[in-house]
């Protein structure tokens, strides 16, 4: 019987350094998970690694560097995850009377 509900960090940690070496079904297997939330995790680890990080698309020659327009979309929209996530921590909410 697979494991249910979301993956631990170490699951997910072995699905990151596997996902390019082995495939969905040998990690699920080993890992006695079902295929559907390996592929996902796999998928987000794909897309990690394409798209990389703002300061890895900056262009640099001796003394500058430049922004290209994919890092600035790249900062824009890790900006906007984190702003989310601050915003969402510091709400309150209830009811009052």
């Amino acid at each position: 019987m697979t494991k249910k509900g979301p993956l631990g960090k170490a699951e997910e940690f072995y699905v990151e350094h596997h996902c390019n070496t082995s495939t969905v079904e040998e990690i699920a297997k080993e890992l006695d998970r079902p295929k559907s939330t390996i592929k996902k995790k796999v998928d987000t680890c794909k897309k990690d690694t394409v798209l990389g990080t703002a300061g890895s698309q900056i262009a640099r020659q001796d003394g500058i560097a430049i922004m290209t327009e994919n890092a600035s979309a790249t900062s824009d929209e890790t900006n906007k995850s984190q702003q989310i996530a601050i915003r969402a921590k510091n709400c309150t909410t209830g009811t009052t009377k």
